[in-house]
């Protein structure tokens, strides 16, 4: 440790005083400013040198005042057995807190680089896994990266015992999570002009209420409140104002001041309520707007308190608007953040006044933050600047601005980064899609394969360089222009639909996962499926609801059917696995993973268990009765395709890019295969060739040997591939993000030819292949909605239709009706 400090802080100074730890002693030594050496490691941002002495700070008793690390440390009851992360920035004051509470106490510092600190998943397994810290201060932004499962494993599940959250709001959010008796759970305040915390809150069960206060005063620390008028109030809403008589800090070149005591004004809005404090955010975040003051920290808590999300509202003086960013983890398609986006609106809308109402609403799967650690509201400007389509943008830097938008990142640091790769930094394969996808978006550029194959397997810097080869493109406006063209194609569909709609049943929400057709006990035909408001539902064939239950999470997965015909296995987003018996409409068991479930059950062979991927890294094998664990075994990604079962061989593939073989018994691997790329359609096997075919996302079919992996041929589409394969005689069938339907004929050791169907847009469902009047019909739907039935032989089309939205769910079918799901929230009976 003190190694450490002499190699940054080796030149003396009068005016800071460090605390170093030996065995025998506590000493000061004088070193040169801290914040002076924050100004190199981030030389854009202001320059601001507080002038801190030790005696602000602790380091011990000055005239029986107890100082801040002194306090904390018995607040916190920290011993030489704990181990403290010291994560926060030297440029930031509480990392002073920290290094002092360790160093007086003789605890163990844990310390990261910081490409492992911006990734919440590995940040996670090194301090809780690894390292095993019993202390962690951290700025709410910085905890929430972190998405509930995790923070529920944190919160349940470690050796953490002290979290102090302090910086910002005290997150309510976090106070939904049940935690272990062991953890403590603090809320800090305070300002960095009067050297760091000012006030401490313990949470316990008793104290939790409507708001968090900020606590009491540390020793020697004065509060007080003003309000408009410049008066002090003691009931109310106005601005802290905070003074010590010892604890005083000079900014830059300030002088030093003999008033006693010394007060700051913090900016800060205080609500003083029955003798608490509560910090009800910055000054600054109330903006005059149509000659009403408006409150965004308000807005914050309003979206919360009705939409349970965690939102940012900022007031841009450039553009005269008031933006909103929503914190949503599980990213969606551009058309579903688009409807959750106009719930968000039309919820609110009956709310907000109209003078606070947002002018605009955006989705982040991670909040920017500055090197503090703070949300960084200039980066949420830009992204604002960025969806604007009336202006030239250098795609270059809309590549920046993207990376740092699905990492969370700020641009500032990417030049100490640009030597780590997307999945480095914490991203995830399937919002390097969405990267990709926003990308196109915005470029107009349909040119991009290099880059996405860049950015699956390389740094930022050799992905900069594919970039900077597009040169500058115009963002092209698209809102008449799209208008008119949806006009068009709706005008189309009419023209052109030639099925029948039988009935249709509404799910309140997005119909993506793929129905179950099954016969119950009486042999009479029912229809399964969920949607993404948690709505499960089982139909008769004329659509007459039978049984319905709002479960744990949204679906997105196929159930299946018990070989008595009584029960139903479901997965969940959430990570739970429902067993119910839909004949007394009962949930029977529930199984919990540690993330979402969009894999389809599978029985094994002997209809004694039930096979379950999840995107935890597990593939888990459970007792149908009670849904006990028998057997589970890591992988190295999420597994979201369906498990296939043959000759007691599992097989599973993951988001990582393998396949693995593993045995049904036991659940050890036989064998694994990895290819460059995710893979998120299910794989089919050539039983007759005992070989199994494998689709990557970027359009390769591996074509291996069930029995030991080998590669035994593949075939390339230079496209990418989320549809699964489906095994018709010696042909394999499957949709394509080219827009076309892919017939490949194999033959053992080869494959022999492809033909194909074009159609209007890209294909992520998979096609279904039946016989009607001794025709053999392909019906593959296009994610436009548009149905299309293709004569299998000669590739005629023998009918369209449509559907009102965009279709991500695949076509089932029993005699002649087809069943599908729609975006647009209702399962569809379709007949020709």
């Amino acid at each position: 440790m003190s190694t450490l400090i002499n190699k940054f802080f080796a030149k003396k100074s009068d005016k800071i005083g460090i605390i170093m730890y030996n065995k025998d002693q506590i000493i000061s030594k004088t070193f040169k400013e801290m914040y002076e050496i924050a100004e190199t490691l981030f030389g854009e941002f202001e320059k601001i040198l507080i002038n801190c002495y030790h005696k602000c700070i602790g380091l011990m008793m000055e005239k029986n005042i107890y100082l801040p690390s002194i306090i904390l440390s018995n607040v916190f009851n920290i011993t030489s057995s704990d181990i403290i992360f010291w994560g926060t920035p030297l440029s930031f004051d509480p990392s002073l807190i920290e290094m002092l509470m360790g160093l007086l106490n003789g605890a163990t510092i844990a310390m990261v680089a910081h490409h492992i600190y911006i990734n919440p998943e590995v940040l996670f397994d090194i301090l809780f896994n690894t390292t095993h810290i019993t202390v962690l201060q951290m700025v709410p932004s910085v905890f929430l990266r972190w998405n509930d499962m995790v923070i529920e494993k944190i919160f349940s599940n470690t050796k953490l015992r002290i979290l102090a959250l302090g910086g910002e709001v005290f997150p309510k959010r976090v106070l939904e999570f049940k935690r272990q008796d062991s953890l403590r759970l603090f809320n800090l305040y305070g300002v960095t002009e009067l050297s760091c915390w000012a006030t401490v809150h313990e949470i316990t069960d008793e104290t939790v209420g409507d708001d968090v206060p900020i606590g009491t005063c540390l020793d020697d620390t004065i509060i007080k409140v003003y309000d408009e008028n410049n008066l002090e109030i003691n009931n109310g809403l106005g601005e802290a104002i905070i003074g010590s008589q010892s604890r005083k800090c000079y900014i830059n070149n300030e002088l030093t001041k003999t008033d006693v005591p010394n007060f700051r004004k913090t900016g800060d809005i205080i609500l003083i309520k029955n003798g608490n404090f509560f910090y009800k955010g910055r000054k600054d975040k109330v903006v005059k707007r149509f000659g009403h003051k408006i409150g965004l920290a308000e807005i914050e808590e309003t979206i919360f308190t009705h939409c349970s999300l965690v939102s940012k509202c900022i007031w841009s003086n450039k553009y005269n608007k008031i933006l909103t960013f929503v914190l949503l983890k599980e990213m969606q398609s551009k058309h579903t953040r688009d409807r959750i986006l106009e719930k968000i609106r039309n919820k609110l809308l009956h709310i907000l006044s109209e003078a606070s109402f947002p002018d605009y609403f955006d989705l982040l799967q991670n909040f920017p933050l500055t090197p503090h650690g703070k949300v960084d509201e200039n980066k949420l400007e830009n992204f604002y600047a960025m969806s604007l389509d009336n202006l030239e943008y250098d795609v270059h830097k809309i590549f920046k601005d993207l990376w740092c938008k699905y990492l969370g990142l700020d641009t500032k640091h990417l030049n100490f980064l640009k030597n780590h790769s997307f999945f480095e930094l914490g991203g995830k394969s399937i919002t390097a899609i969405q990267l990709i996808q926003e990308f196109k978006d915005l470029t107009n550029a349909e040119y991009v394969d290099d880059l996405t194959e860049a950015l699956l397997h390389d740094t930022f810097s050799n992905c900069e360089e594919i970039v900077k080869r597009f040169g500058r493109r115009n963002i092209l406006k698209r809102t008449m222009d799209d208008d008119s063209e949806r006009e068009k194609i709706k005008q189309l569909k009419k023209e052109i639909s030639q099925v029948t709609v039988l009935w249709k049943y509404n799910l309140k929400a997005c119909v993506d996962a793929t129905p179950l057709i099954f016969k119950d006990n009486n042999n009479d035909v029912r229809i399964a499926v969920g949607s993404f408001c948690n709505l499960f539902a089982v139909l008769d064939e004329s659509g007459k609801e039978l049984f319905k239950e709002v479960l744990s999470g949204s679906i997105g997965s196929t159930p299946t059917v018990s070989p008595c015909r009584t029960y139903l296995y479901i997965g969940c987003f959430d990570g739970t696995l429902h067993c119910i018996n839909f004949e007394d409409k009962q949930i029977v068991w529930q199984f919990k993973t540690k993330d979402k479930i969009q894999s389809t059950p599978v029985f094994c062979n002997d209809g004694t268990s039930i096979i379950v991927g999840s995107y935890d890294k597990h593939v888990y094998n459970l007792c149908v009765e009670n849904g006990s664990i028998i057997w589970k075994t890591g992988v190295d990604g999420c597994v979201c395709s369906n498990i296939l079962i043959d000759n007691d061989c599992v097989f599973a593939t993951t988001t990582f890019g393998s396949c693995y073989c593993l045995s049904e018994c036991k659940g050890y691997v036989k064998w694994k295969f990895t290819c460059d790329s995710p893979i998120f359609g299910t794989p089919c096997l050539l039983s007759k060739y005992q070989q199994i075919l494998v689709p990557s996302v970027l359009g390769v079919i591996f074509c291996l040997s069930s029995g030991n992996g080998d590669l035994i041929w593949k075939f390339e589409i230079n496209s990418n591939l989320f549809s699964s394969l489906v095994c018709f005689q010696n042909t394999v069938v499957f949709g394509c993000h080219d827009k076309n339907i892919y017939i490949l004929e194999v033959c053992g050791d080869t494959y022999k030819s492809v033909k194909s169907f074009s159609t209007d847009s890209k294909i992520s469902s998979t096609p279904l292949i039946y016989h009607n009047n001794d025709v053999t019909v392909v019906v593959g739907i296009s994610n436009k909605g548009t149905i299309y039935f293709i004569d299998f032989e000669t590739l005629v089309l023998l009918k369209k239709g449509s559907l009102p939205e965009e279709v991500f769910s695949s076509p089932v079918q029993y005699q002649n009706n087809i069943y599908v799901g729609c975006r647009d929230n209702n399962l569809y009976c379709l007949t020709f």
